[in-house]
């Protein structure tokens, strides 16, 4: 488990840098989820986090700007994942697999940074380790007859890899999003 806690606390220290610097101008940018703004995505991201905390931690007082609690809320979720045994309560689902959320959750982290980023015109790098570990867990998460894609999932169905893309574009693909999405002009 220490590869995917790893995993998990580097996509979070990647996110989180990112969400620190989204100026107040980025706010209600829009972003590849359909129909979010910047706002959106980091309520979501945080009300995510801290359900999971909550499950186990006391309730987090948020300041009202997602930006300042995320680094916050993020790492009361990471510590309650670090923690957990073989098992970790999600609100949402009942007791999960810890490897599992791991693997998923740190994915997801990967791709709401790429949402972020380029809601945000920016293209920042994703380090090859990272990159590396984080395309089969893309693709187990989202292989033909999992959960989380497709109608009732969490993901729109997965669009084909290209190998001429970025690992990151590849991951994002597979989770439903389009590698070329750009804000709208």
């Amino acid at each position: 488990m220490s590869d995917l806690l790893w995993f998990e606390a580097t996509a979070l220290a990647l996110i989180g840098h990112d969400v620190a610097l989204v100026p107040d101008s980025a706010m209600a940018s829009p972003t590849p989820c359909d129909g979010w703004t910047v706002t959106d995505l980091l309520n979501h991201m945080n009300e995510r986090h801290e359900a999971i905390a909550r499950a186990v931690l006391p309730p987090f007082e948020a300041n009202g700007d997602p930006r300042d609690d995320f680094a916050r809320i993020a790492a009361r979720c990471f510590a309650v994942l670090e923690q957990a045994g073989e098992t970790v309560l999600i609100p949402w689902l009942g007791e999960v697999p810890t490897e599992m959320v791991l693997g998923v959750h740190a994915v997801d982290m990967l791709v709401h940074r790429w949402d972020l980023n380029r809601a945000l015109h920016t293209t920042p790098g994703v380090p090859a380790r990272l990159a590396e570990a984080a395309l089969p867990l893309a693709r187990a998460n989202t292989a033909p007859g999992s959960p989380l894609n497709g109608p009732g999932g969490v993901y729109r169905a997965p669009l084909a890899e290209d190998p001429a893309r970025p690992a990151i574009d590849n991951i994002a693909a597979l989770l439903g999003r389009d590698p070329a999405w750009s804000p709208p002009a």
